[in-house]
């Protein structure tokens, strides 16, 4: 995966924020660490599902090494785990400043670590799309000059076409989605459609969402 931010784009249901929650898990699993932002999911509902396919990351944040920053609760609830820590809302700007000073201070410790936002989708519908857009290409930038990367998922199903191009040419990669309806049988897809600098085979892959996570038939 190269440097700076990789959009995951799809349907609701498809599979993306368990895409990004298993592959955080192998990122842990070597020796790395996680940045997660969310923004639709509150904490303990993502702890809960992640531990649901045997990805139990109850160790990893008591050690610093995966971090859950919470724009979810204030916009739904009124109050976050952050109260203390700083306070993260739904603000595309005040977004941008966090991570770039997470960025700085893992390249002060020589540090790396995977970014992750969950999802894009909740900013585009509560700010201004414009500065979302820009958000993303400044977002990426900053990660390509720091040689770290991110995850940053997005509905399909709930975005013009045009804005969704204008997300992609504003990152460094792009995998994509899709849900196949048939008669009673339902076909996952995904393909890697971009990634900026690196030859990647864009063919449409089968995969299944077992007990243990996301299945890519290769």
């Amino acid at each position: 995966m190269p440097s700076g931010a990789t959009i995951l784009s799809g349907a609701n249901g498809s599979g993306k924020t368990i895409f990004s929650q298993q592959y955080s898990y192998e990122v842990l699993h070597d020796g790395g660490k996680v940045l997660w932002i969310t923004t639709e999911e509150l904490p303990e509902t993502l702890r809960a599902g992640m531990k649901t396919f045997g990805w139990n990351i109850e160790r990893q944040e008591a050690e610093g090494e995966f971090v859950i920053l919470d724009a979810a609760s204030p916009a739904r609830l009124g109050f976050s785990e952050n109260i203390g820590h700083g306070m993260l809302g739904l603000d595309p700007t005040g977004m941008l400043i966090v991570v770039t000073e997470k960025l700085k201070s893992a390249r002060d410790k020589n540090e790396g670590f995977l970014l992750v936002i969950d999802s894009i989708s909740r900013l585009l519908l509560s700010c201004e799309p414009k500065a979302v857009v820009d958000f993303v290409s400044c977002l990426s930038s900053r990660m390509e000059n720091f040689g770290m990367h991110g995850l940053l998922t997005v509905s399909q199903d709930v975005h013009e076409e045009k804005l969704l191009a204008s997300l992609l040419f504003s990152s460094s990669g792009a995998i994509r989605f899709r849900i196949n309806e048939g008669g009673e049988e339902r076909n996952r897809q995904l393909r890697i459609e971009m990634l900026r600098g690196k030859k990647h085979d864009d063919r449409w892959k089968k995969y299944n969402i077992t007990n243990s996570g996301i299945d890519i038939e290769i």
